[in-house]
């Protein structure tokens, strides 16, 4: 069972709402469904990119640490079907 749907109202540059009627006529899917899945990426992106770095935080405070390179690779991974696992800590 799906949820309902609120509507927000949301302002958004001209150059954007051209992109994005541009981008539903080319796809055939409508400029809701584009917002709406881009508005979902956004935010589950930020909550994970957010809860991440509290680990990582509290990581750094019983004093362990990762291998930046390391980090840059999974970070790049993201969102892609090759997403590589979350680094290990190592003792700093």
């Amino acid at each position: 069972m799906s949820q309902p749907l609120k509507v927000p109202s949301v302002e958004l540059p001209e150059r954007l709402e051209i992109q994005i009627a541009s981008l539903a006529e080319k796809t055939g899917r409508s400029r809701a469904l584009i917002v709406n899945d881009a508005v979902g990426t956004y935010v589950n992106n930020q909550l994970r990119w957010l809860t991440e770095m509290d680990s990582a935080i509290a990581d750094a405070k019983a004093g362990q640490s990762y291998d930046g390179s390391e980090v840059l690779e999974w970070l790049g991974s993201w969102d892609s079907d090759a997403e590589k696992a979350r680094p290990k800590p190592t003792k700093a």
